[in-house]
């Protein structure tokens, strides 16, 4: 007479089963993981450059609409329409045309605009009025996060570069009408991406 043997699994059998199943689950979760990391590594990328290029839009708008405007400062002291390098913190700061007014207020379409490097951070300073009051004060914006360094040169009518603007010679023996600049070129050291340079034609 035959004895039926019931059919399952031995301790030993199940031990394997479940380590390998363990192994294949931690290999899937791995590939996730490191899929999910990739991901966020693109998207964070993707999203650095796209302030990159709104920052330099900005820049590129803001230049292709300066004017030979000059100001005066909060002391009442005259500032040249143009002017930037060899000012510490301030990289560039310029009078611009084309201030957007869509409410339609009494107010003037041009406007003073700086740029400079402060905290690590790229800074747009918007002004309210052209000649300043001693509260005057501007708006004030971040461009980019994670700026090292940031450095500026002018062309001069001569194409040569000046590394600050009015040149030297200029200040020295100002001219009848306020001079501008040919073309501008900013190099910006970022933490993560290093150098990146631009040069901006000066139209005004």
């Amino acid at each position: 007479m035959s004895v039926n043997r019931q059919q399952g699994f031995t301790l030993l059998e199940l031990v394997i089963a479940i380590g390998i199943f363990a192994l294949m689950s931690a290999m899937a979760y791995g590939g996730l993981n490191s899929a999910l990391n990739t991901r966020q590594h693109a998207d964070a990328q993707a999203d650095r450059l796209a302030r990159l290029q709104k920052a330099m839009l900005i820049m590129s708008r803001d230049v292709e609409q300066a004017i030979g405007r000059e100001v005066r400062n909060n002391y009442g002291d005259p500032e040249p329409p143009l002017r930037g390098g060899g000012y510490g913190s301030l990289i560039l700061e310029f009078s611009r045309s084309g201030r957007a007014n869509p409410m339609g207020q009494q107010r003037s379409h041009l406007q003073r605009i700086a740029y400079l490097v402060a905290e690590d951070r790229l800074l747009r300073q918007m002004w309210p009025v052209l000649d300043r009051a001693v509260d005057t004060t501007p708006y004030e914006g971040v461009l980019l996060e994670e700026v090292e360094q940031m450095d500026i040169r002018f062309m001069d009518d001569n194409h040569e570069w000046q590394p600050q603007w009015p040149p030297a010679s200029s200040i020295a023996s100002p001219p009848s009408h306020p001079e501008m600049p040919r073309a501008l070129e900013i190099t910006i050291d970022l933490e993560d991406w290093g150098r990146v340079r631009r040069v901006f034609e000066v139209t005004g």
